[in-house]
């Protein structure tokens, strides 16, 4: 049986993605975008990575785990990427 995917489930996902990443020896996380418009919020749109620009580059120690504040995409479907 496949479980539906929630925000709430993207939420527990993320955060166990940023620990595997900590234990990792990752320092840096970035967000990844849906390439489709219409599928990010306006938060992850002005700190995303593309192929056309720079997203924001983040410590891992304070990155949040997706989705961010405010996102109104039921699910998220960013994803936290790690960064050198």
């Amino acid at each position: 049986m496949s479980q539906r995917l929630t925000n709430a489930t993207v939420r527990k996902e993320s955060r166990q993605r940023l620990a595997q990443m900590r234990e990792a020896g990752i320092k840096f996380v970035g967000v990844l975008a849906s390439p489709n418009p219409g599928e990010y919020c306006e938060a992850c749109a002005a700190i995303m990575f593309t192929r056309e620009k720079n997203g924001v580059k983040f410590e891992i120690e304070f990155a949040t785990p997706l989705p961010l504040p405010g996102c109104d995409k039921h699910p998220c479907k960013c994803i936290l990427i790690a960064l050198e």
